[in-house]
């Protein structure tokens, strides 16, 4: 009987161990001052901006689902891989319906 009291109580151990230790699926991370970032559709960042001038994106940033400006008195545009561009005030962020294929970060608005 001590044995499989012993086995029980191991097993209990490692399982709460274990799920101490699994990171949480729905954690969401905060965009930092100065940046704008790109994230998935989780809340994760994916990638993060802070330089001006017009930028090119990678895979990462064009398979983002959100965008979000946590400067606080800059402006980005964002172009679209449709041709389109458009203005992302500080403070804002929004739903991403195509890829962002470039951002260029503006000194104010």
């Amino acid at each position: 009987m001590k044995k499989i009291t012993a086995a029980l109580g191991l097993a209990a151990t490692l399982a709460a161990s274990t799920l101490a230790l699994a990171p949480t699926a729905s954690a969401e991370e905060t965009c930092p001052w100065p940046y704008v970032c790109f994230e998935d559709g989780n809340g994760h960042i994916l990638t993060m901006y802070k330089d001006q001038g017009w930028q090119n994106t990678g895979s990462l940033t064009r398979s983002a689902a959100y965008v979000t400006n946590a400067r606080h008195d800059d402006c980005a545009l964002l172009k679209y891989s449709s041709g389109f561009t458009d203005r992302l005030y500080p403070g804002q962020g929004w739903s991403l319906g195509s890829q962002v294929v470039a951002i260029d970060i503006l000194s104010g608005c």
